[in-house]
This record gives C-alpha cells, sequence and structure tokens, in this order.
C-alpha cells in the first residue's frame, strides 16, 4: 500500500463522517417554512422545539464554519501521518448520531402532518437517508472494533472473515436502505440484535412515512 493510499485509508472514517454531517446540514434548508402548515397545535410546539435543539448543534455562522473547518483539516493531516485522533472521530460520530435522532422525530411529525410542502418533506427524507446510513455504520463499527479489540465480537459476518474495514460496515448499513435489515452479517450480543432490530423499524417507519405522503401528494390531499 503507497502512503497516499495509508494516508487515504486512515482518514476515510472522518471524510463519511463529515458528509454525513453536511447532509444533515442541508436538511434545514426551507424545512421551517413548513411549520406553520402543521394544523394541531401540540405537533407544531413540539416540533419547534425539537428543531430548536437541532439548530442549537448546527453550525450557523461562517466564522464557525471556517474554525470547524480548519480543525478537520488538522486532524484528517494528523491521520494521515498516523496520528491519534480517536477522541475527535467519536465525537463527530456521537454528534451525528445526535443529529440523526432529532431528525428522524422532527420527519416523523411532519410528514404525520397534514401538510401542502409535501413534496419539500419528501426532499428532505432524500437527505436525511445518508445520515442515518451513516450514523449505524458509525456505530456497528465503533462498537464492533471496541468488542474485538478485547477478544469478542458483536458482529459475525457471513463470509467468516477475518479482516474487517470500517467499509464493511458502512456496507452492511447501506444494504439496510433495500433490505430494512442488516445484510450480509449476524448479531452476536444482545446490544447489537437491539441496534440491529432498532434499525430495521426506523427504515421501515420511513418507508411507511414515505408511502404515506406520497398517497396524499397524489389524491391531492397532502
Amino acid at each position: 500500500m503507497s502512503p497516499l493510499q495509508r494516508a487515504f485509508s486512515r482518514s476515510g472514517l472522518l471524510l463519511v463522517l463529515a458528509i454525513g454531517h453536511l447532509s444533515a446540514g442541508l436538511f434545514i434548508l426551507n424545512l421551517q417554512t413548513g411549520f406553520e402548515q402543521i394544523s394541531e397545535t401540540g405537533v407544531r410546539r413540539l416540533t419547534m422545539v425539537l428543531f430548536a435543539a437541532f439548530q442549537s448543534i448546527t453550525l450557523h455562522q461562517v466564522q464557525l464554519k471556517f474554525i470547524v473547518g480548519g480543525l478537520l483539516l488538522l486532524v484528517l493531516i494528523r491521520q494521515a501521518w498516523g496520528w491519534p485522533t480517536r477522541w475527535f472521530t467519536d465525537a463527530m460520530g456521537a454528534l451525528l448520531c445526535l443529529r440523526c435522532t432529532l431528525q428522524f422525530l422532527l420527519l416523523n411529525l411532519l410528514l404525520l402532518s397534514p401538510m401542502r410542502a409535501g413534496g419539500l418533506l419528501l426532499g428532505q427524507l432524500v437527505l436525511f437517508l445518508p445520515v442515518i446510513t451513516i450514523a449505524f455504520g458509525w456505530l456497528y463499527a465503533r462498537l464492533d472494533s471496541v468488542a474485538r479489540q478485547r477478544g469478542r465480537t458483536h458482529i459475525a459476518f457471513d463470509d467468516g472473515r477475518q479482516r474487517i474495514g470500517n467499509f464493511d460496515y458502512f456496507h452492511m448499513a447501506g444494504m439496510t436502505l433495500l433490505q430494512f435489515e442488516p445484510s450480509g452479517a449476524t448479531a452476536t450480543s444482545r446490544l447489537m440484535k437491539s441496534l440491529f432490530l432498532l434499525h430495521g423499524i426506523v427504515m421501515l417507519d420511513l418507508v411507511a412515512l414515505t408511502l404515506s405522503r406520497a398517497i396524499g401528494l397524489a389524491s391531492g390531499s397532502g
């Protein structure tokens, strides 16, 4: 493996997480324009609270964006040289999971409410798919890698491979978009079985909400 390939391999996880955060940031664009269209007062207030929480962990100021961008570049350089930066990667992964959770709750509240901006919400759903895939992929990789360091496993891959890379976990999470449950691997612990079940429930929920919104748009009622 060449030095360039090694550098990219070391920085690959952080770059994938950065893409997830970028997709999460695009999620909020023009989303607030539909809040006033929610008829139920309680649902509208809860949606505004969740949206405020989501905005509180989103970079809005240009100065902060440059600072975080510079810090990300510095960490990437450190990773390319093989220096430890696990703390930064974990922070980005945990933050992405939090943003993913808030997005999922917002989508459920918005898609279940009669709104004229149905097409806008379907677009937000498309932006959410890479976020949830990357978030679950990072969770799988982080939890299983820690277990393997201790001589145990949370996930057993069907082909019996011994050398596992981050790509394998993200590929498994990505396949959930098509099959509604992690594919190509088996959960070997109660924790991972619960996480697999949660992942499948979330994907089925998104499919059901998408179909309901599409039917509403086709009938002209939402």
